[in-house]
């Protein structure tokens, strides 16, 4: 565990916070007090189980797969087998356990506590993801903790506001064909369509022109490559929701009713194929994902609307720099990273790599760890290089390849300057533009313990300070912040 000065802070916090939760539920100051101090215990002690953030990067170090029957074995105290028939789960026969030790110690924990005590762990973490849509002072006691506390910031949204992410949380599918309809440029399908493929080409020319990939291995990872899917914009079949409840009732009940679908939606998946045409994100959701198992991207459609172009297209020199570089870039980049490189074109755990590829490419990796891990975001923390590199690699991964589509537009070709930039300076600020973001020193600080992607400020000044590109079009000379030397310039891609 973090034993840093703020990391302590926190820790002395959260008996507190725990406390007022407990006697928010209806405990005496006594009872509560004593809660709060076996919660801390139990918390903690899972907690020293628990694999590093860094240490779960590795899908085969983290697949275990075993029968139900010796997950029993292991962890006697827990029946599993009423827990999966509560779940809705009917003849389970197989598990995946990604950190046997935390299951161990929680097994040695259910035999040494008391059921009182697990009800009133089960109790606080029911009140808490619930907090939201309580009453005002359970709301403002979590709001404490895991906003203030944690994360710096002082003031909560408007309710009116919190309801509206709620809303879009739970009924993300509904409210999304709406906004594919009113607010999405036209021509955004096609428009992502045409990067994506633009972005998949480069792609295979950089692999083929690799120093460090050998033959076998290029024509595996071409097929990889070849096969990946896009899906771009919004689902062409949206989920059917018309079994969920909402009523005037209660705004918890709704809630509820919400997380009982999803539940529901899930456990019904269990014993059918995957369902390849399923998407993880709403249109309108300001993000996209590789998904390895299913070697996928999706990018939502949201992503193509940049700030000053509301609901007609960017130039191509922003939208290759943001959607090129620091979304199709970025994820096909993950298909090959530290992580991708352990799933074949199919989606199933299989290192295709040759032992000696995966030598040289992590003597390349290491030289990423070193830079970012020089980065000091707050305090005296420093990037974790470890736990950031398969994102920080794909951002490298991603702008480059970005930038080498982006040259094989009209724009770039015909040099067209746009409000006194030319296009590579365009393409460099576009990028930019998309990482800015304010940060408090609370939220910096968590992202840094726990978050493997870097902070904003360093997924733009990390990648472009290995750019020759990036060099030139601002005249960045040796010495500058932002231009590291040829010896520990990191080539991976």
């Amino acid at each position: 565990m973090d034993s840093d000065e703020r990391a302590l802070k926190i820790r002395e916090k959260f008996p507190v916070h725990l406390k007022n939760m407990f006697q928010l539920m209806g405990n005496d100051e006594k009872k509560a007090t004593g809660s709060a101090s076996l919660f801390m215990n139990l918390e903690t002690t899972l907690a020293k189980a628990s694999r590093k953030r860094e240490d779960t990067r590795d899908p085969l170090q983290n697949y275990h797969k075993m029968t139900v029957a010796e997950l029993q074995q292991m962890t006697p105290a827990f029946d599993w087998n009423t827990f999966f028939t509560e779940c809705g789960l009917q003849d389970v026969d197989t598990v995946i356990v990604g950190q046997p030790e935390v299951l161990k110690a929680l097994n040695t924990m259910l035999e040494k506590n008391s059921m009182d005590m697990w009800k009133d762990y089960l109790r606080y973490h029911l009140v808490r993801g619930l907090a939201s849509y309580l009453d005002d002072n359970t709301y403002k006691e979590t709001f404490s903790f895991f906003s203030t506390t944690l994360r710096g910031v002082t003031e909560p949204k408007p309710r009116w506001k919190r309801v509206t992410d709620q809303t879009n949380s739970a009924l993300g599918e509904l409210i999304g064909q709406v906004y594919v309809d009113e607010f999405l440029p036209k021509g955004t399908k096609e428009k992502l369509t045409e990067i994506g493929n633009a972005i998949k080409d480069v792609y295979a020319d950089r692999i083929k022109n690799l120093d460090w990939m050998s033959d076998v291995t290029k024509e595996k990872a071409l097929v990889k490559l070849s096969t990946i899917v896009m899906k771009v914009g919004y689902p062409d079949k949206w989920k059917d929701m018309s079994s969920l409840t909402v009523d005037r009732s209660s705004y918890a009940r709704n809630v509820m009713n919400a997380n009982e679908w999803a539940m529901r939606y899930m456990v019904n998946k269990f014993g059918n194929p995957v369902r390849r045409d399923e998407w993880e994100m709403y249109p309108q959701t300001y993000n996209a994902y590789y998904n390895p198992s299913n070697n996928e991207i999706v990018v939502p459609g949201c992503n193509i609307m940049v700030p000053g172009y509301e609901r007609v297209l960017a130039d191509d020199a922003i939208l290759y720099s943001i959607i090129g570089g620091s979304t199709f870039g970025h994820e096909i980049t993950h298909g090959f990273d530290d992580q991708g490189s352990k799933y074949d074109e199919k989606g199933n755990l299989n290192n295709w790599w040759t032992s000696e590829d995966s030598a040289r490419f992590y003597a390349k990796t290491a030289m990423i760890v070193q830079q970012y891990g020089e980065y000091n975001p707050v305090d005296s923390l420093r990037i974790n290089g470890e736990l950031t590199q398969g994102e920080n690699i794909a951002d490298l991964g991603g702008i480059i390849m970005g930038y080498e589509a982006f040259k094989k537009t009209k724009q770039y070709i015909d040099k067209q300057v746009i409000a006194g930039l030319t296009p590579d300076q365009r393409f460099f600020l576009g990028y930019a533009l998309a990482w800015m973001i304010n940060e408090r020193p609370e939220s910096l600080a968590a992202q840094v313990k726990s978050d493997e992607h870097s902070p904003a400020k360093y997924r733009v000044i990390g990648p472009l300070s290995n750019m020759p590109e990036f060099h030139e079009t601002f005249s960045i000379k040796e010495g500058d912040f932002m231009r590291r030397s040829d010896s520990l310039r990191v080539k991976i891609w």
